[in-house]
């Protein structure tokens, strides 16, 4: 029986996202893909059909021939299943394993390419209008209609990007990659606390807003990366390997900044004495 120990299609869709990328895949990588196709083959080899009218051998000799030939096809299709699927288990954990290996550096080399779309983005987001309301914009504008297709274009591109760093990840162990707010923390960090930016309140007035207005474009990814780059707070960076867990740690240390703070318009000295405790972690 075929179970998911020998499911390799998140390596699979990683192995060709990097292919997409132009990123270096080992020999090995697609040796042992060739090999667990071969394992698949013969795990699925079918027995010959059943013999229909049209199949009766005219004489008792020839049907004796037959089914001496049939009982011989199905040993052979029955022992395949059996063999093929015991090479089939190592061989995926083989291929999963050395995919999985390849996935920090496979990350780490999407940066450039993301970092060049971004560098294109910020000066084109300049140039839209302050409302992005497309039901208020000028569509017969070409200070609006060009910088806009540009954007639609480079957008599609860090979408992209950044599906391929999730197919990646998939086909990996990386730690922290399924905390809250994952899909924003890999394309974008948050400040770090300070005593001064609690006690002002900035997650409830700056940070948390930018943070769910970027998930109310979900659907939208023109505005959604205009809103990025434009954020005064957020800043968009490809996450690194282990960078997703590090900035779900700041936001983190953001709320339990705000948990000791107190409701309090000016915090007492001993409320910012535990504000400073809790964020140093």
């Amino acid at each position: 029986m075929i179970t998911f120990a020998h499911d390799t299609r998140r390596a699979e869709d990683a192995v060709k996202a990097a292919r997409r990328r132009g990123l270096p895949i080992p020999d090995e990588i697609p040796a042992v893909a060739d090999m667990v196709t071969v394992a698949v083959k013969a795990a699925h080899m079918q027995a010959p059909a059943r013999p229909t009218r049209d199949d009766i051998p005219a004489t008792p000799e020839e049907l004796a021939a037959a089914i001496e030939e049939r009982a011989h096809a199905q040993r052979i299709a029955a022992s395949h299943r059996e063999i093929g699927t015991d090479y089939l288990e190592p061989l995926a954990r083989r291929y999963n394993q050395l995919v999985g290996d390849q996935v920090p550096g496979w990350i780490l080399a999407l940066q450039p390419e993301f970092n060049a779309l971004v560098k294109q983005l910020r000066p084109l987001a300049r140039k839209l209008p302050h409302s992005l309301d497309k039901n208020h914009l000028d569509w017969n504008d070409p200070r609006v209609t060009t910088p806009w297709a540009r954007i639609e274009g480079i957008a599609l591109q860090l979408d992209q990007v950044v599906r391929d760093r999730t197919d990646m990840v998939k086909a990996s162990d990386l730690a922290g990659e399924h905390v809250v707010d994952r899909e924003l923390y890999a394309v974008a960090k948050l400040p770090a606390p300070t005593v001064e930016a609690v006690v002002q309140h900035q997650m409830r007035t700056h940070i948390g807003p930018e943070m769910r207005q970027w998930k109310d474009l979900r659907q939208d990814p023109v505005r959604r990366w205009v809103h990025l780059a434009r954020s005064e707070h957020l800043t968009i960076e490809l996450a690194t390997p282990d960078e997703v867990r590090q900035r779900a740690v700041v936001r983190d240390l953001w709320y339990e900044g705000l948990s000791v703070r107190g409701v309090a318009p000016v915090p007492t000295q001993q409320a910012l004495k535990a504000i400073e405790t809790a964020l140093r972690g």
